[in-house]
């Protein structure tokens, strides 16, 4: 990687001045070895969350948290980038420059909502100073013709009492006439942790015209929330409510919240007179080792629809790129005999052909993009022999078990090499390998790892213990 004055721009915005050194990144980012070809990824630095998903004005729109000048948590955009298929994807300017005062650390996450034929944007106004963050709320309005203008304040400034600076993340969705407004917090009683206090929260606002919101209060969730509660989503799902958290501070337990931060989801029903949000289950929702910040939203149709960050905390990476991280596939949501479900969207299945019946312990993949779809041999390594990662199955123990122990590339194992799950049984693995990218999908999404791994050339398949049967399909070149 050429030294191109990265570091000197660290704290610096996107701006005429800095676009040669942007355009450089993104010319060298075009020749690297490991780019997905249907993920969404970064031109040049460092995308995380996913913010303000919609489908607006017959186009899907994916907005996200981005710095573009390198690979680290720098001063925080919003990038955007449009679809009409959920496939193939057209990157726009930038939606959110942080180049306001009250927003001088960076436009952090926030969502969408279409209103009146426009398209607001929520997000959080990073705004620092020696005593702290002081907390802040802002908005910016898309029109038909994508044009993007930021209001002149921001609508929520302030600590709320007792709480923490960090309240952020404003997920706004409309129930029968009202907005309400989402945000994430972090609650004193007696501890703190860097700035944070010691109890996750979920706060609710309300507003009738989206730009003057009220605090209602604290919405009671009855689970551990760690010490810090981020990025909440909603969706309803066959009538059911099904909220998304991300958390800092979750204790790991028995094959569950092994990663430095965790994204669950809950089914149930959010009780807005009551403060309060019944839970009927709720899990981790991904057991690899990259996946946070979920965001759900509804699609062409009104079909319930996720993406969230491929990436959890700030891992090191042992190779040296000028991009870092990317999107999960879109997925769509579903609830089947009450378990929660997430599987790629149909458009993304219809992008691997090439069918191609396996029944054999060991084969070749060429192509760094394709779809495996097993019934037999749920014992596997991918790769080459002496740089692979492995799926194991322990049906006795209901146990599955991804391990990147052996990949050439390590990949940060802060937090270990392996990742686990329990299932009751297994009647479908479909593991989808996008270059660097991997997600495998048990049952159809009632389990998932999302993970990276980085290697080059042919890719083998075999397992140690018999045959594996199922079926190959391969991404057009």
């Amino acid at each position: 990687m050429k030294d191109l004055g990265i570091e000197s721009h660290k704290g610096t915005y996107y701006q005429k001045s800095n676009k040669d050194l942007f355009d450089q990144l993104k010319k060298e980012n075009k020749h690297s070895k490991y780019l997905p070809k249907i993920h969404i990824f970064p031109e040049a630095g460092l995308m995380n969350d996913p913010n303000g998903l919609a489908y607006f004005n017959d186009q899907y729109h994916v907005f996200f948290q981005w710095y573009p000048f390198g690979t680290v948590h720098g001063l925080k955009h919003w990038g955007h980038t449009t679809s009409t298929d959920l496939v193939h994807w057209s990157s726009q300017e930038f939606a959110l420059i942080p180049n306001q005062e009250y927003e001088k650390n960076g436009c952090y996450s926030g969502n969408a909502i279409e209103f009146e034929g426009k398209l607001y944007l929520f997000y959080t106004a990073n705004y620092k100073t020696a005593e702290g963050k002081i907390p802040k709320q802002a908005i910016a309005v898309m029109d038909q013709e994508g044009n993007i203008e930021k209001y002149a304040e921001p609508i929520i400034s302030g600590e709320v009492e007792g709480l923490s600076g960090e309240l952020r993340d404003p997920f706004v969705f409309k129930k029968s006439d009202t907005f309400y407004m989402l945000l994430g917090g972090s609650q004193f009683h007696g501890h703190s942790y860097a700035g944070f206090g010691d109890n996750g929260i979920l706060l609710l606002y309300k507003s009738k015209n989206l730009f003057e919101w009220e605090y209602m209060g604290i919405i009671d969730i009855p689970i551990d929330t760690g010490y810090m509660l981020e990025c909440p989503s909603l969706i309803q799902v066959d009538d059911k409510d099904v909220l998304f958290l991300s958390l800092m501070g979750v204790s790991s337990e028995s094959q569950r919240f092994s990663n430095r931060f965790a994204s669950i989801y809950l089914v149930g029903k959010l009780e807005i007179d009551a403060m309060y949000f019944q839970v009927e289950n709720w899990d981790e929702m991904d057991a690899g080792f990259d996946f946070y910040a979920p965001q759900a939203f509804y699609g062409k149709r009104n079909i319930p629809l996720l993406l969230a960050w491929f990436g959890c905390g700030e891992p090191e990476y042992p190779m040296k790129e000028n991009w870092k991280h990317g999107l999960t596939f879109p997925q769509q949501v579903s609830l089947e005999d009450g378990k929660f479900k997430r599987y790629p969207v149909k458009e993304i299945i219809e992008q691997f052909s090439n069918q191609q019946e396996v029944a054999t312990s060991s084969f070749n993949i060429d192509s760094p993009t394709y779809y495996l779809k097993l019934n037999e041999g749920l014992h596997f390594k991918v790769g080459k022999e002496n740089d692979y990662w492995e799926f194991i199955y322990n049906a006795s123990a209901g146990k599955v078990t991804i391990s990147r122990e052996n990949l050439r590339q390590k990949i940060d194992e802060t937090y270990g090499s392996e990742r686990s799950t329990f299932i009751n049984a297994i009647t479908s693995v479909d593991v989808f390998v996008d270059n660097s990218f991997v997600e495998v999908y048990l049952n159809k999404g009632e389990k998932v790892f999302s993970f990276n791994v980085f290697q080059e050339g042919t890719t083998t398949v075999w397992s140690p213990a018999g045959q594996l049967e199922g079926t190959l399909y391969v991404s057009e070149p």
